[in-house]
C-alpha cells in the first residue's frame, strides 16, 4: 500500500521557502504492526536569513551555496540526506497528513503559494499508479546529465538491487536519472534555471527549504538502501508526487537515523532491517544554532552511539530536533572575553582607558539591580546596583584581549568602586548606548552620578524601525537580540556566532520544592545577590552579555535605519534616512523624557488622605441606600456584600437561564456566608461565629432584561451593565434613613407618612421618565420601577467610588512610586504603535475626566512652595491635523473662523439648524459683554443639543476611522440611520473621504502608513488578513496619520520648550505630557512670562515655525495645582 501527500512550491514570501517531502506506509512482514514513516529531503534551511524573491523564485545563491557547502561532506560520506520519522500508528500518521494539508491551504490563502494541489492516494494497484501522470518517473525520459557523484549513487543502488527497472524509480520514490552534483549546483545562477528542464529532484539535488521548526536542528546520516519489492507489493516503492514541482515538509518531533540493508524474510519477500554489522560509525552533520540568537552554519561532526546487543546493532535516535547546545557552556565562553573589576585600583585603570584611549568608541552600558520591584516601583531613589558592565566593541582591549568590563559593586567597597566611574558616565563627549536608558540612568543617578553622553536607546530605535513588534515579538533585549531578522545588520567580528540575551529564568531558574521534598512545576529564581555570590562565573557571563547584546543590537538597528529612506508627504528627503530622523528627534526626545521622569510631580499627601476618608464614607452611604431598598424584597440583603458579583447576580437575576446553555440556570434563592459584623448568634450556637449565613433571592417581579453577559453566559453585573439597568437617574435619595432598619421600626404613623411623601417627591423631581433604565418595568408598578432604578444607581455609585479609590487615591499615596522628596516619578514611554506617549507606575495620563473627578484628584498635584504650574493644552489638535492632511476646505475655513467647531459642524450637517442660525433664532456662539449674564436667544449647543452631540462624536469618530456600524451601537439606531448621518458629515468634507481612501490603499499596497514627520506604522499581516482583520487595519491606517502626527506635534513642542534658553533662565522645567497637554513648574513670579513663551513654542513647534495649513490653538493657565489650571 502506498500513501502519499503532495503540496506545492512556496513563493519565498516571508519565511516560507520551497522544499519537498514524502510519506510512506509499509507492511513489514516481521512486524505485527504497520510502520508509518515521513522523510524530508529539505536540505537548504533557514539558518542564513530570508532569501530575496525574484519573480516568485528564491535567487539568493550566496546563502544557498553556503548551505550547500555545510552539507557536502555529509552527502559524500553517506550518499543520502534522508531524514525519517517513525510513527507508532496510522492515526498519528494521518494526523500529520491533515496538519500539513491545512498548513498548505493556509499559506495559499495568505498568498504565500502560487498554486496548491494536495491529494492522498491509497491503492494496491501498481498499474493504476503507473498510469497516473503525476507520478514522478513514469513516462519520463532519461537525462543525459549525470555527475560523478550521481553515477556513484546510481551504481550503489543497482548493487543493492533496489531499482524498479520498469519505472526507473529509486526505492524511496525519487528518480535516479539526472542528478546534479554539488559542483554543478554551485554553477547554477538561479533556482529557476534548475526548474525549467524536465529534470526533477533526485537524491543529491538540493532546493531551498523552510522547515525551520522553531529552531530545530536537523541531522542527516545513514545509508538509505531499500530492497526491491516483490510483484504487487508497492511498499517503499512509489510515492505519488507532482512532477517538476517542489514539496513542502514542516518537520516536528524527533529525527531518527535509518540504516537498512537487504534481507530476505521467511516467505521470500525482501524487507529492510537494521544492519547487523557496520564498518564504521556514521557521521551526523548538524547545524549549530545560537541560543536565542543568530543561526550560523557551523557544521560539527557528532557520532551516533551504537551498542551491540545479541549480535545486532542498535542505532540510537538522533538528538531531538529542538535540542540546543548547552547554554551554560556557551555562557562560559562569554566569560573569557570579560575583564572583571572588583577593586578601586582596577577601576581606575579601566576608567583611564575608557576616558582616554577608547573615548571615541561607542560604549554599551547595563546595570543589574537588587531590592526593587521593577514592575511596581520607580527606579528613582529605589534599588541598589550590584554590578554593571560596559562593552566597547571588539577593538577595545582591557587586558589579555578582553573587550568587556564587568564591575562588582555588591559587597564592601562597592559604592567607592562605582564612584570611580563618574568621569566616564558624566562625560558628555563619550557616547553611550543603552537598552531602556530611563531605568539605568535613574539607578546610577541614585548614587550622585549625573549621567551624560546619551547616544542611543536601542528600545526606541527598535520601535522606530518596526512599531508592529509591540504585539508581535516585543522590545525586550531578549526578544530583539534573539531575533535573526532584527540582528541581521550586526557586525560579526572574531565571534563565530552571535549569542542573544538569555533570560534569567532560562539560566538560573530552579523548580520550587514541595513540602514533601519533591520538585514542583513552578520555576523560581534565587535572589540576584545570591546568584552573584554563589554562581559568579555564570552570573558575570549572563550580566556582561546584556551590554554585549546592546552594542550589537545598536549596530544592527543603526544599519537598518540607515537603509530606510526618510519619506515625508510621499517624497523622499534627499540624503536623509530614518537614522537621521532618530538623531534629530527621538534621541533628544528620549533624553528629555528621562529628565522629566527625574523631576516628577509633587503630591499633597494630606489632601489625598482627606479625600480617601470622604470617599469611603460616601461609598458606605451609597451601599446602604441599595441595601435598604433591596431589603424590602429580601430581608437578608441588608447584610449582603455589594461588592460580590455572585451575590448581586443572585439578587438581580436569580432563576435566569444561562445564555450559552439554556438548560442551566441560576437558583431562585441561594445561601451565602458573610462576615458576622453584628455578632448575631445563630440558632443552636452559644456564641457568635466569625461568619453567618444569609439567603438571597431574586427581588424583581419580572425578569430583568439584559443584553450583557459574562464569558460563561451568566448575566453581567459589571458597572456598565448596572448603568443600563439604572439609566441616567440620580442616587441621591433614601427609602429609609440609614439608622432605620425596617418598616416596624419607624415611630408613629405620621412620621412614616411624612417620610414616604418626601421620598416620592425626591423621586419624581430627580429625573424625567426617559432617563430611567431597563429596571423600570421589572418591579410590577412604575413607582417601584423608579425606586429600583434609583437604588441601582446607588450601586453604580459604589462601583464608581471604588474605582477612584483603588485606581487613583490609594496608589498616589504609595511610597513605591515616589522619591525621597515626596514627588511622584512615573515612567514615560514611546511604546504605542502610533508613537503617542504612555505612562506607568503610576499612569498619570489616566486621571479621571473633570466631570467625573468628584473628589478633585488633580488638586493633589501641586507646585513646590514659591512655584506655580503651567498647564498648556492644544485645542482640537487631531481635528486640525486631519484638516491639514486631507486639505479639507470646509474644516480649514471653520478653524480659521474660530468659535465652537462642533456647533459649526452641526450647522453644516443639518439644514434646519443652518436656517435657525441664519434667521437669528439661535446663536452659533456668544461673547458676553459686561453686564450680560445670558444670551438674547438660545445658543445652538443648547437648542440643538442632540444634533451637536452627534456632530461632535462624528468629528472625533471619523478621525479614528469609526464606521456606521460602530456609530449605530453608540447612538442606538439602525446602521442605515447611522450611515445617513455619516453621509451628512462627508457631504461638506469630501476631501476627507478621498484622503481616507488613499490611506487604505497605501496600507494595502505598502503595508504601512506614515505620520506628518515620516514615521511609519507597519501592517505586516495585511497581505494575509481576514476580512475582519483587514477592516481593523484600514481603521488603523486612517487613525495613525492623525494620532501619530499629533504625537509628532506634541514631541516637537516639548523639544522647543526644553531648548528654550529663556525658560531655562527663568527656572521652568517640563514635568509631564498628557497627550495634547504639557505641564511645567517654575517660580510664581515669572509664571505669566513663561506662559506666553510656552504658548509661542507650542503654536510654532517646528523650529519656531508652523508647517501646517491651520493654526495650532493653545490654551494655557497658571495655578498652584493641576485642577485649578485646567
Amino acid at each position: 500500500m502506498t500513501l502519499g501527500v503532495s503540496s506545492s512550491q512556496a513563493s519565498s514570501l516571508r519565511a516560507q521557502w520551497p522544499a519537498y517531502f514524502f510519506l510512506w506506509r509499509s507492511n513489514s512482514v516481521s512486524s505485527s504492526s504497520i510502520s508509518f514513516c515521513a522523510s524530508s529531503k529539505a536540505l537548504c534551511r533557514a539558518e542564513f536569513g530570508p532569501l530575496k524573491s525574484v519573480g516568485g523564485v528564491s535567487s539568493n545563491m550566496k546563502t544557498f551555496h553556503a548551505s550547500c557547502q555545510c552539507r557536502q561532506s555529509s552527502f559524500l560520506s553517506t550518499n543520502s540526506f534522508v531524514e525519517t520519522r517513525q510513527y507508532d500508528n496510522e492515526r498519528a500518521f494521518l494526523s500529520d497528513v491533515k496538519a500539513w494539508s491545512k498548513s498548505t491551504m493556509r499559506l495559499k490563502e495568505e498568498k504565500h503559494l502560487r498554486f496548491m494541489e494536495t491529494e492522498i492516494l491509497t491503492t494496491n494497484d501498481e498499474e493504476k499508479l503507473r498510469n497516473e501522470e503525476h507520478l514522478i518517473g513514469y513516462g519520463s525520459s532519461h537525462s543525459k546529465i549525470q555527475s560523478n557523484l550521481g553515477s556513484k549513487l546510481s551504481n550503489a543502488n543497482k548493487d543493492s538491487d533496489c531499482i524498479n527497472p520498469s519505472t526507473n524509480m529509486l526505492s524511496d520514490g525519487f528518480r535516479k536519472q539526472g542528478p546534479m552534483s554539488f559542483e554543478q549546483l554551485q554553477n547554477v545562477e538561479t533556482i529557476e534555471e534548475m526548474m525549467i528542464s524536465d529534470r526533477t529532484l533526485s537524491l543529491d539535488t538540493i532546493k531551498v527549504s523552510s522547515d525551520r521548526c522553531n529552531g530545530n536542528i536537523s541531522s542527516y546520516s545513514g545509508e538509505q538502501t531499500m530492497t526491491k519489492p516483490a510483484s504487487n507489493d508497492l511498499h517503499n516503492q512509489v510515492i505519488p508526487m507532482q512532477s517538476n514541482k517542489n514539496y513542502t515538509f514542516s518537520q516536528n518531533g524527533k529525527g531518527s537515523i535509518m540504516h537498512r540493508s537487504p534481507n530476505v524474510s521467511p516467505n521470500g519477500r525482501k524487507q529492510s532491517i537494521p544492519l547487523g554489522k557496520m564498518d564504521s560509525v556514521p557521521k551526523t552533520l548538524k547545524l549549530t544554532e545560537a541560543a536565542n540568537g543568530l543561526k550560523r552554519g557551523a557544521a560539527v561532526e557528532e557520532f551516533s552511539k551504537m551498542t551491540i546487543n545479541g549480535g545486532g546493532t542498535k542505532i540510537t535516535e538522533a538528538p531531538a530536533t529542538n535540542h540546543k547546545p548547552d547554554i551554560k557552556e556557551r555562557l562560559n565562553g562569554v566569560y573569557d572575553s570579560v575583564h572583571v573589576v572588583d577593586s578601586i585600583r582596577a577601576a581606575r585603570e579601566v576608567v583611564s582607558m575608557l576616558t582616554m584611549k577608547y573615548r571615541n568608541l561607542v560604549h554599551a552600558c547595563d546595570t543589574e539591580v537588587a531590592k526593587i520591584d521593577v514592575k511596581q516601583a520607580t527606579p528613582v531613589d529605589h534599588g541598589e546596583i550590584i554590578c554593571f558592565s560596559i562593552y566597547s566593541g571588539p577593538t577595545a582591549d582591557f587586558g589579555n584581549g578582553k573587550s568587556c568590563i564587568w564591575v562588582d559593586v555588591l559587597d564592601g567597597g562597592g559604592k567607592e568602586i562605582l564612584l570611580q566611574f563618574a568621569p566616564f558616565f558624566e562625560d558628555p563627549s563619550i557616547r553611550k548606548v543603552w537598552h531602556n536608558y530611563s531605568f539605568d540612568n535613574h539607578i546610577i543617578e541614585n548614587y550622585g552620578i549625573k549621567v551624560s553622553g546619551f547616544h542611543a536607546d536601542t528600545m526606541h530605535m527598535a520601535r522606530l524601525w518596526d512599531s508592529s513588534r509591540r504585539i508581535n515579538g516585543g522590545y525586550s533585549l531578549e526578544a530583539l537580540s534573539g531575533d535573526t531578522k532584527v540582528m541581521s545588520g550586526a557586525k560579526l567580528g572574531q565571534e563565530k556566532e552571535l549569542i542573544g540575551k538569555i533570560s534569567m529564568k532560562t539560566i538560573f531558574g530552579r523548580k520550587k520544592m514541595k513540602k514533601d521534598g519533591s520538585e514542583g512545576k513552578i520555576i523560581v529564581i534565587p535572589p540576584v545577590e545570591e546568584l552573584q555570590r554563589e554562581e559568579k562565573k555564570l552570573w558575570v557571563s549572563y550580566s556582561a552579555l546584556d551590554s554585549i547584546c546592546t552594542l550589537k543590537l545598536y549596530e544592527s538597528l543603526k544599519n537598518k535605519l540607515s537603509n530606510m529612506p526618510w519619506e515625508r508627504n510621499g517624497e523622499m528627503i534627499p540624503n536623509k534616512t530614518m537614522f537621521n530622523f532618530y538623531e534629530e528627534y527621538w534621541q533628544p526626545f528620549g533624553e528629555l523624557l528621562v529628565k522629566m521622569e527625574t523631576e516628577g510631580m509633587l503630591v499633597d499627601r494630606p489632601y489625598l488622605a482627606k479625600i480617601e476618608k470622604l470617599a469611603i464614607a460616601e461609598q458606605q452611604v451609597a451601599a446602604n441606600r441599595f441595601r435598604n431598598w433591596a431589603s424590602k424584597y429580601c430581608p437578608d440583603a441588608r447584610h449582603m456584600n455589594v461588592g460580590s458579583d455572585a451575590q448581586l447576580r443572585q439578587l438581580l437575576f436569580g432563576g435566569t437561564s444561562n445564555s450559552k446553555n439554556p438548560d442551566e440556570s441560576l437558583p431562585t434563592e441561594r445561601t451565602f456566608k458573610v462576615p458576622n459584623t453584628e455578632n448575631v448568634i445563630e440558632e443552636g450556637k452559644k456564641t457568635p461565629s466569625k461568619f453567618r449565613n444569609i439567603t438571597l433571592k431574586r427581588i424583581s417581579v419580572e425578569d430583568l432584561s439584559t443584553e450583557m453577559y459574562t464569558a460563561t453566559g451568566w448575566p453581567s453585573v459589571s458597572g456598565d451593565a448596572l448603568k443600563v439597568l439604572a439609566g441616567k437617574v440620580s442616587a441621591e435619595y433614601d427609602y429609609f434613613t440609614d439608622d432605620l432598619q425596617s418598616d416596624n421600626e419607624f415611630g408613629d404613623d405620621s412620621e412614616t407618612t411624612s417620610h414616604e411623601e418626601n421620598k416620592k417627591h425626591i423621586i419624581h423631581e430627580s429625573a424625567n421618565m426617559s432617563d430611567y433604565g431597563a429596571a423600570l418595568k421589572a418591579f410590577g408598578s412604575s413607582e417601584k420601577g423608579r425606586e429600583a432604578c434609583h437604588a441601582i444607581a446607588a450601586l453604580c455609585e459604589v462601583c464608581s467610588i471604588d474605582s477612584l479609590i483603588s485606581n487613583f487615591i490609594l496608589p498616589l499615596q504609595g511610597s513605591n512610586i515616589s522619591g525621597k522628596n515626596g514627588r511622584i516619578h512615573c515612567s514615560l514611554n514611546i511604546n504605542t504603535e502610533t508613537g503617542r506617549l504612555s505612562a506607568r507606575r503610576p499612569n498619570l495620563q489616566n486621571q479621571p475626566a473633570l466631570e467625573k473627578d468628584r473628589y478633585k484628584i488633580r488638586q493633589a498635584f501641586i507646585a513646590a512652595p514659591g512655584n506655580s504650574l503651567i498647564v498648556a493644552d492644544y485645542g482640537q489638535l487631531e481635528l486640525r491635523i486631519l484638516a491639514h492632511l486631507a486639505n479639507c476646505k470646509s474644516m480649514l475655513e471653520a478653524f480659521k473662523a474660530g468659535g465652537d467647531f462642533h456647533s459649526r459642524t452641526a450647522m453644516n450637517m443639518y439644514p434646519h439648524i443652518r436656517k435657525a442660525v441664519e434667521d437669528g433664532s439661535v446663536l452659533l456662539e456668544w461673547d458676553p459683554q459686561p453686564g450680560e449674564d445670558k444670551p438674547p436667544v438660545p445658543l445652538l449647543k443648547d437648542a440643538f443639543g442632540s444634533e451637536r452631540r452627534k456632530a461632535k462624536m462624528l468629528n472625533f469618530s471619523i478621525a479614528y476611522g469609526k464606521t456606521p456600524v460602530g456609530l449605530s451601537k453608540d447612538w442606538k439606531v439602525t446602521v442605515e440611520e447611522a450611515k445617513q448621518t455619516v453621509d451628512l458629515w462627508y457631504n461638506e468634507r469630501k476631501e476627507v473621504r478621498t484622503w481616507q481612501n488613499l490611506r487604505k490603499r497605501e496600507a494595502e499596497e505598502k503595508s504601512c502608513v506614515r505620520t506628518l514627520l515620516g514615521r511609519a506604522r507597519r501592517f505586516p499581516s495585511m497581505t494575509h488578513a481576514t476580512r475582519a482583520h483587514k477592516g481593523h487595519i484600514e481603521r488603523a491606517a486612517i487613525n495613525t496619520p492623525v494620532q501619530g502626527s499629533a504625537a509628532d506635534v506634541a514631541m516637537c513642542a516639548m523639544l522647543e520648550i526644553s531648548n528654550n534658553s529663556r525658560l531655562r533662565e527663568l527656572g521652568w522645567r517640563l514635568l509631564l505630557q498628557v497627550h495634547d497637554e504639557v505641564i511645567l513648574e517654575g517660580p510664581t513670579e515669572s509664571a505669566e512670562v513663561a506662559k506666553a513663551i510656552v504658548v509661542e513654542c507650542m503654536s510654532k513647534p517646528f523650529n519656531g515655525k508652523n508647517i501646517l495649513n491651520v493654526d495650532l490653538a493653545v490654551d494655557a493657565k497658571c495655578a498652584r495645582n493641576w485642577y485649578s489650571a485646567k
